[in-house]
């Protein structure tokens, strides 16, 4: 039986990568430029399953990829939490008191800035991903080059580690969300997570009309997010992750008061966290 096709978006070593591996060691992984790449990957059938990532944990939510998934009637089907341990890498036989220039994505440069600011003499430099700034590296094969990336690229491109866990916070975590063409729902039993997105009248009020019938099934919402209404200026929809399944009598309940309400609701899946295959 062949490997799965997973699309994720990056170059190869990239932490999406890295998360994949972490639900499929096997998998057949397939880097793709944008967010947008990955989801017409899954639509058009050319791999089974494609990651995105959610939210950092100390960034925060990239919220676009939520209106990807609804706007593209994608499913997600789970979720892979994964650590993120950037490196300092630079080509063999570099040495960290010889770089002069790193690269990385701006969100890794941001997330070790205590360690760059003791590296003298070295200029930052925003690249468009953190592992194609290792495969710069690898490119120019220059002992002045140095790359801000995971140890994953370090390997995919055979660049030595010359430092390494150097974030400034180390409970950095990124959580992904796993989606494919069609729902597939969690056995009953098993701790699941559904998500979903709200349009609600635009009057006083109805956001918070709108939480009460969670709060009253006893349901405990671990997301609330707003996004702008790009067919309504200054109105917005509300994305919820709920901690319950779709088909749960106190999430059913919850749905149709909501309903009720005159809410629109779009469902996008209810799921489990992925563990390791």
């Amino acid at each position: 039986m062949p490997n799965k096709r997973i699309a994720f978006q990056g170059e190869p070593g990239a932490y999406s990568e890295e998360a994949l591996l972490l639900i499929h060691p096997d998998a057949e992984a397939q880097p793709y430029r944008e967010f947008r790449d990955v989801a017409q990957a899954v639509l058009a059938r050319r791999v089974e399953l494609g990651v995105l990532p959610i939210e950092n944990s100390v960034v925060g939510s990239i919220a676009t990829n939520f209106d990807l998934i609804a706007d593209s009637g994608l499913a997600i089907v789970g979720e892979v939490v994964s650590a993120v341990h950037h490196c300092l890498l630079g080509i063999p036989g570099a040495q960290r008191g010889s770089l002069r220039r790193v690269l990385s994505h701006p969100v890794a440069l941001a997330q070790c800035e205590r360690f760059l600011g003791e590296l003298a003499g070295v200029e930052v430099v925003a690249f468009y991903d953190t592992a194609g700034a290792a495969a710069e590296v690898a490119r120019r094969n220059d002992a002045s080059l140095g790359a801000l990336a995971g140890a994953l690229a370090a390997r995919r491109y055979g660049l030595d580690v010359l430092a390494q866990r150097i974030e400034d916070e180390p409970h950095n975590q990124t959580r992904f969300l796993v989606v494919a063409r069609e729902p597939a729902s969690p056995p009953v039993g098993v701790p699941a997570k559904t998500t979903l997105r709200l349009k609600l009248p635009h009057r006083a009020g109805t956001l918070a009309r709108a939480l009460a019938p969670f709060a009253d099934a006893g349901l405990n919402l671990t997301k609330l997010e707003s996004r702008p209404d790009r067919s309504t200026p200054w109105e917005y929809l509300f994305y919820l992750d709920v901690e319950a399944r779709t088909e749960d009598p106190a999430m059913r309940a919850a749905l149709a008061a909501l309903a009720a309400q005159g809410a629109v609701i779009t469902l996008l899946g209810d799921y489990s966290r992925w563990e390791r295959s």
